[in-house]
């Protein structure tokens, strides 16, 4: 039986996602990868439609997402926000107040890092979509993923839950598929 390279390797980065500690990891997980530069151009433009095939009724095809997803993209996202995830966890090591403030929140969305995710555009929403999905964690790394997400898509849950929109990846993640699997593709 012949292995899918872009199968395995996939397989190999959720798996890694799946184990990596909750919240933002001290270790680097993007270095080891091969991070290339993404070039905003190439692929999916901004003014055509995402379809999900991959997420309905009856739930999300993984082999399906699997086989439609852009590695380098993929790589791309998962390193910027790692590197902006360990900067905030840094920032938070040192003056334990730091997350009672909520300044955490606009390190994260103004930084440079989230907004080359969130500038990558359309095409950053699947690998974005896999990370949130595959990782058992709910910290800031799938915090931002689902931030960057919710800000691609053009989403608003902002008046889900009451109108407190969602708290972590895990809520955001429910909503998101809900929306997708209703057929509002962006």
């Amino acid at each position: 039986m012949l292995w899918d390279p872009k199968k395995v390797l996939l397989f190999l980065l959720a798996l890694v996602y799946m184990i990596m500690p909750i919240g933002c990891s001290n270790e680097r997980l993007a270095e080891e990868l091969e991070i290339k530069n993404i070039d905003n151009e190439e692929s999916l433009n901004d003014d055509q439609k995402v379809f999900w095939d991959e997420v309905n009724e009856n739930g999300v095809d993984e082999d399906l997402l699997m086989k439609n997803i852009d590695e380098e993209t993929l790589k791309y996202v998962a390193k910027q926000l790692q590197d902006l995830c360990d900067e905030i966890d840094e920032k938070g090591n040192r003056d334990k107040d730091y997350w009672l403030t909520g300044q955490w929140y606009s390190d994260v969305t103004d930084s440079k890092q989230y907004q080359n995710v969130v500038s990558t555009g359309k095409k950053a929403m699947k690998p974005l979509f896999l990370i949130i999905y595959k990782s058992e964690s709910s910290g800031l790394y799938e915090w931002a993923c689902s931030k960057a997400l919710e800000e691609i898509s053009g989403y608003d849950f902002s008046k889900e839950n009451n109108g407190n929109g969602w708290s972590d990846a895990k809520e955001f993640l429910k909503l998101f598929i809900d929306k997708v699997s209703e057929g509002n593709h962006k």
